[in-house]
């Protein structure tokens, strides 16, 4: 029954139910004629002998029960078929091709530098893309496969598709110029630092709702006089003294920081625990598997399925 489809017909096809059954933001994305689209949707559903779309007059308004069961295993196949070119194109490729990793500007700044060197003296034909977002974008970029993988704390909303294999957490640290008053206590209190203007992480991002969480638990509304995703302008605008920053600790290094001095806070703000994303079913290439092991040598064993490529 299925032999008579061509894949064409089949992207069609999922990319109205993707569209919301519109026809013409459906023509609009791939870059087809409406007619053309209404076409396959009508040879495919043919090929089954089965409708998938409840119509009103000209117009798609739903799934029929036959669709609700049938399109989960047109995308099935579909990306079953793209893993296979992509696979494929490993094997043709040999130690080439590409690699994209979904992370914030934190982590590749400051956490992912010695995996990526390493990864890059294996691998000097492999392009790779580091994308940069908050949590909730790497997240999606990885659903959609738009990344491969993602370095990143757990998003705040639930994506069912993807695994999440804890490897690492960080801390807080609140950084102050050199000869600020607040260095000279040993250890702080949230009291004690909601008395100074603070610099601090983007609302979208995890470490936002920490920190703003343990000062509302203590029934206190720090002054933030600056927030971003960036901890290189937190650090900057901490040294031109528009006030105090709070960052995650692998974002300072004594012997780079210069100017910079930190107090480690892990006792007044939770730890966020760091994992590595992938997408359930989608087959590793060999280069993300072996990222992956760069970054914690014990989380290749927990990545399944994988396909790898023996290297010489």
């Amino acid at each position: 029954m299925v032999s008579p489809l061509k894949l064409n017909e089949m992207r069609s096809v999922r990319a109205v139910a993707n569209a919301n059954f519109s026809i013409s933001r459906t023509a609009e994305m791939l870059h087809a004629s409406q007619p053309g689209i209404s076409r396959h949707v009508l040879e495919v559903e043919q090929a089954m002998k089965v409708d998938l779309f409840l119509r009103r007059k000209n117009r798609l308004t739903g799934l029929t029960p036959a669709g609700a069961l049938l399109l989960p295993l047109i995308d099935r196949i579909l990306n079953d078929i793209d893993d296979l070119d992509r696979i494929a194109g490993q094997f043709a490729q040999g130690n080439s091709g590409s690699l994209s990793v979904a992370t914030s500007h934190t982590h590749a700044r400051y956490l992912l530098p010695p995996a990526i060197q390493s990864f890059i003296r294996e691998f000097p034909s492999v392009d790779l893309r580091l994308r940069q977002g908050y949590v909730n974008q790497i997240a999606e970029w990885v659903n959609t496969g738009a990344a491969d993988l993602s370095v990143s704390a757990a998003p705040l909303t639930p994506f069912p598709d993807l695994s999440f294999l804890p490897f690492s957490e960080l801390h807080r640290v609140v950084l102050a110029p050199s000869g600020h008053p607040i260095l000279s206590v040993r250890k702080p209190s949230l009291r004690e630092l909601a008395t100074w203007p603070i610099i601090t992480y983007e609302r979208e991002f995890v470490a936002h709702a920490e920190i703003m969480g343990a000062f509302k638990r203590a029934r206190l509304n720090p002054r933030i006089v600056l927030s971003t995703g960036d901890t290189d302008i937190m650090k900057t605008y901490t040294l031109c003294g528009l006030g105090i920053a709070i960052v995650a600790d692998h974002a300072f290094d004594e012997k780079l920081d210069p100017g910079l001095s930190a107090i480690d806070v892990r006792g007044l703000f939770p730890s966020t625990p760091l994992y590595v994303g992938i997408k359930r079913g989608r087959p590793l290439s060999t280069h993300a598997v072996r990222f992956i092991e760069l970054i914690d040598p014990k989380l290749a064993n927990k990545v399944a399925p994988v396909v790898r490529i023996d290297r010489e």
